[in-house]
């Protein structure tokens, strides 16, 4: 079955047209907002600028804030057709009235946050059963940042060892949006210090990819399967498919992992989740 909707998975901290490279932890680049931003290569997948883009702020504490931040940002980039939904209950994502807005969206952008709790408002839900139909169905896109991408695939880790002076004999994965299948993603990758957390993760369920994405770095994944790289950092993909041998104590950091292989790509580089570098 081809996969017609569109996947794109960010690291957070994604720049909002006022970049602010000290507090966004990574190199200035020549990635222009308005031309070759993150936000603005979602716009690109889009038919055009009255194409309707639904910010799902669930995860968020501060919704309100985070809302009017995403609105700002699409309003710079000319998209006019920009709402915001925070959804805080089962009952209220399952609504008639939701459930006809997530059914005819072109787009829907699960905003940072709590990962959990955003799983504990949309898992086994209506609108949840028609985001992962209209993936495989539909020309959607569905776009996740920070604990948004986190939830997306079927896996997902919660809280896990962090930083990395922290001291934890396991991390934890529970189950998610299954919007996507057999890949686990971390995000604010490498200044959270979180590449021993995503191989524990990994070499525990070597059957996932791990993905782990800088700021204001993401992937686009088209036909469910075909990765491209975008944003400023570094994308860290993780295979622990050839593992030999691990343990899974992560205890004062004896982490032992045999033949774990990991691929570093930058913005314009492809991968397939088959395994195959294109």
């Amino acid at each position: 079955m081809d996969i017609r909707g569109v996947l794109i998975a960010i690291g957070g901290n994604e720049d909002k047209g006022t970049r602010n490279f000290k507090t966004m932890h990574v190199l200035e680049t020549d990635l222009d907002f308005a031309t070759s931003g993150i936000l603005c290569r979602i716009l690109a997948e889009l038919k055009s600028e009255e194409s309707s883009v639904e910010i799902i702020t669930s995860a968020s504490t501060i919704p309100q804030k985070v809302g009017q931040k995403y609105l700002r940002a699409f309003k710079k980039l000319g998209q006019k057709n920009v709402h915001v939904l925070h959804i805080t209950s089962k009952e209220e994502a399952d609504t008639p009235e939701m459930l006809e807005i997530i059914s005819n969206t072109a787009c829907i952008m699960f905003t940072g946050g709590d990962q959990f709790k955003l799983i504990s408002i949309l898992k086994d839900s209506a609108f949840a059963k028609i985001v992962n139909r209209r993936y495989l169905t539909d020309d959607i896109v569905i776009a996740g940042t920070s604990a948004g991408s986190m939830a997306m695939p079927d896996l997902m880790i919660y809280p896990g060892s962090e930083p990395m002076n922290v001291t934890q004999k396991k991390v934890p994965v529970y189950e998610a949006l299954s919007i996507i299948h057999n890949i686990i993603i971390d995000t604010h990758f490498l200044v959270r210090g979180r590449f021993r957390r995503l191989a524990v993760a990994v070499a525990n369920n070597p059957e996932h990819l791990g993905i782990g994405l800088e700021e204001d770095t993401g992937i686009i994944v088209r036909k469910g399967n075909e990765i491209e790289a975008i944003g400023s950092g570094l994308v860290t993909i993780l295979d622990g498919t050839e593992i030999r041998d691990h343990n899974s104590v992560t205890e004062n950091h004896k982490i032992f992992i045999e033949n774990l292989v990991v691929h570093v790509l930058c913005n314009g580089d492809h991968f397939e989740l088959n395994r195959k570098i294109t």
